[in-house]
């Protein structure tokens, strides 16, 4: 399998080392020069131990244009979707947008869907959480139906950016980059938008209908020249009538990351991270003692995760549809943010 990332950042760096982890053939591109160096000397070296001599890394205009089998699109959001035309025209058997899919403006989407209609390419978009072994454990128990129907479901990704910034040693704040701006993709619904993703995720396993109605709440930030939400709230209800809330923030610490799912028969517990060896599920049923399960990962592993799924969707056991990674799936994340961001005053 041959892999070409577009972006030598944090994210880069991530997709490439599971890339390789899984034996694949690794490209790296980057326009900047200087991004490639510290890839290079700094970045995967201290997160991984030594750097993989077998990556390729080539300056944006230099890198080959075909015969790559995944395209993965690693750039900040407000750039990605015209990346993302251009690599669609390349042919690739499935081409990874990272998440957020874009900005709430959603620039370039019509036209890349349009493209999507009649390409054979798998697009997916990296809500990495979405296929760890601990939602996947909680998806298998509402196949179950083991606390009954689900009456409501609340996500919360609430977690201060000084970690995003730990990753970034290059970036002074928010202003030096999207992070900072929440029309260029960044800010609390944007970036901590794994939570909306994940409260879709568990609202399908759990039978309900498609989302018809939102409220949200932006606490919206001027300063420091940036211009973000610091915490997003959305109420979302469905088809059917199902109530559920979801609320990310870039400002509480210690992080919480955490879903329940209330069910008329029990309830079910997600929390990512929970323990210093991985993330944590716990349900119980009524009248029954406590049920914990602990998922040991790091933070590599959410990655390597990504990529066996990717595997299975390339070789056809799993069908894109039904991927909680679809492209689709990401694009109505980007739908609700763009119908509740205050879009109008740009």
């Amino acid at each position: 399998m041959k892999v070409k990332i577009l972006g030598a950042g944090s994210i880069g760096n991530h997709l490439a080392q599971a890339a390789r982890r899984m034996g694949w053939q690794v490209a790296v591109v980057d326009n900047d020069v200087k991004a490639l160096e510290r890839m290079k000397s700094n970045i995967y070296p201290a997160r991984y131990g030594l750097w993989d001599d077998t990556i390729e890394l080539y300056e944006a205009g230099k890198e080959p244009k075909t015969g790559f089998d995944i395209i993965m699109i690693g750039t900040p959001p407000h750039i990605r979707m015209k990346l993302a035309l251009e690599s669609l025209m390349e042919k690739p058997k499935l081409l990874h947008l990272e998440k957020p899919l874009c900005t709430p403006l959603l620039e370039y989407i019509n036209e890349f869907s349009q493209n999507l209609k009649n390409s054979e390419t798998i697009v997916t978009v990296g809500y990495d959480h979405g296929v760890a072994e601990s939602v996947e454990a909680v998806i298998n128990y509402l196949k179950q139906n083991i606390i009954g129907n689900i009456l409501t479901i609340d996500v919360e990704f609430r977690e201060h950016w000084r970690g995003i910034f730990a990753a970034h040693p290059w970036l002074n704040g928010p202003r030096d980059s999207y992070l900072g701006f929440w029309r260029q993709g960044g800010g609390a619904g944007c970036e901590h938008s794994h939570a909306l993703h994940l409260w879709q995720t568990f609202a399908e396993a759990s039978g309900w209908q498609e989302i018809n109605d939102i409220k949200a709440i932006f606490d919206l930030q001027k300063k420091g020249g940036a211009d973000y939400d610091q915490l997003a709230a959305f109420l979302l209800k469905t088809r059917d009538n199902k109530i559920g809330r979801v609320v990310q923030d870039v400002i509480t610490y210690p992080t919480k990351k955490w879903a329940r799912l209330q069910g008329n028969h029990g309830f079910i517990e997600w929390i990512c991270n929970s323990v210093p060896v991985g993330d944590v599920v716990r349900y119980q049923i009524e009248g029954q003692d406590l049920v914990e399960r602990i998922f040991p990962k790091k933070r590599p592993d959410d990655f390597y995760r990504l990529m066996l799924h990717y595997q299975k969707l390339i070789n056809g056991e799993i069908k894109p549809e039904s991927s909680p990674l679809h492209f689709n799936k990401g694009l109505s994340i980007m739908n609700i943010l763009h119908n509740t961001y205050p879009i109008e005053t740009t």
